[in-house]
């Protein structure tokens, strides 16, 4: 019996692969490292909603669902190991890992993301962007309500706890974050409620810590930032009024002035009956806005929007009063990480969308000699 469990020795015996030790250390393990990568849909709501979806349960021709009156803001192909950065009125922003995400399916509501993190009461989410690569050379710039900017490089907001909102702007007094983006184009517009718009080169804007304040933007007097915009070589910004008008005008009629100034008229100013700015968008010709009223949500072409001179007061777009306006969100693909590159294919988000109609524009757009 000894020989024979020497032979299986020699033949099958190996070294000891553990140790025993007098003391145990501690036993540190990489959370990321047990995360599996997988391929998702990232879905963020201008009401907060959030979640991720499977490829498989991802339908491109079908709308996923939503509470009523509310619409997306944020759509993006990312996988579980990466970020999506969401952006509060308050000047803070949220610091998610996609697969703290709930995983749901296209055709079930989100959970809000006061589940994840918590949000102070008078908190909302007013951006998002994904993140693929805190190494990039991209920049986020961030917008407020009493003419402030600010820009900071991307890698700043990289972070190792995210357990609750993170401070990226110091606001004083009753001001707000109106607008946040990361686009790198070569120019600023700022639009205000009174209906002033101020374009200037934006390496005007410094660039500055995340705890910096930043700087003016343009000059306020009784008014009110609305947007603002970072662009390279779009040709049109659509302006909307509280009057349910809109129009586009071609942003080759505003000079590039300096920043800080207060800029010129982008609406006629009638003393009698104002009109007032929502919101002002520069996108190209295939997008569409949604035009939120009470509960409901329509949808129309910017193409349908007249191409008029910067005091005209536009064109009637709805027949109830106007609470809110959007670009509506098409999928962000992963592989196209420059400036808002979009999926071609378009992707409905938004449940009872009016029924579509074809202007001359779209046809001459897409028709090919």
């Amino acid at each position: 019996m000894k020989e024979e469990l020497r032979n299986i020795k020699k033949e099958y015996g190996y070294e000891r692969k553990t140790k025993v030790e007098e003391e145990i250390s501690e036993i540190k393990i990489e959370k990321a490292e047990m995360i599996q990568k997988e391929d998702c849909i990232v879905v963020v709501t201008n009401e907060g909603y959030v979640k991720r979806v499977s490829k498989r349960s991802f339908d491109s021709d079908s709308d996923t669902t939503v509470k009523v009156g509310d619409y997306v803001i944020g759509m993006y192909e990312l996988t579980t190991l990466d970020t999506i950065l969401l952006f509060t009125n308050l000047g803070n922003y949220l610091y998610v890992k996609v697969h703290l995400l709930p995983d749901l399916k296209w055709k079930e509501l989100g959970k809000h993301i006061s589940n994840i993190i918590k949000l102070s009461q008078d908190e909302v989410i007013i951006g998002s962007i994904p993140v693929y690569d805190f190494d990039s050379d991209n920049y986020i710039t961030i917008f407020t309500k009493n003419g402030m900017v600010k820009r900071t490089k991307l890698s700043d907001f990289k972070v190792q706890r995210y357990t609750k909102p993170i401070n990226c702007m110091n606001l004083k007094g009753d001001d707000n974050v109106v607008s946040v983006t990361n686009s790198n184009g070569n120019n600023v517009f700022i639009v205000t409620n009174l209906g002033y718009g101020l374009k200037y080169d934006v390496n005007e804007i410094s660039t500055i810590g995340i705890k910096g304040s930043g700087v003016k933007s343009i000059l306020l007097k009784n008014d009110y930032v609305v947007s603002g915009i970072i662009f390279s070589d779009e040709e049109f910004i659509t302006i909307i009024t509280d009057k349910k008008t809109g129009k586009r005008v071609r942003l080759s009629e505003f000079e590039k002035l300096s920043r800080a100034r207060k800029g010129v008229q982008v609406i006629r100013d009638i003393k009698t009956n104002p009109y007032h700015i929502l919101n002002a968008f520069i996108t190209n010709s295939k997008n569409n806005l949604l035009i939120k009223t009470g509960d409901e949500i329509s949808e129309i072409k910017l193409t349908e929007l007249p191409i008029t001179d910067r005091y005209s007061s536009g064109t009637n777009i709805s027949k109830k009063q106007i609470d809110s306006v959007s670009i509506k969100t098409s999928l962000f693909k992963k592989n196209d990480k420059s400036d808002n590159v979009k999926e071609e294919k378009e992707i409905h988000t938004i449940e009872q969308i009016d029924k579509k109609i074809m202007t001359i524009d779209d046809f001459l757009q897409d028709f090919k000699i």
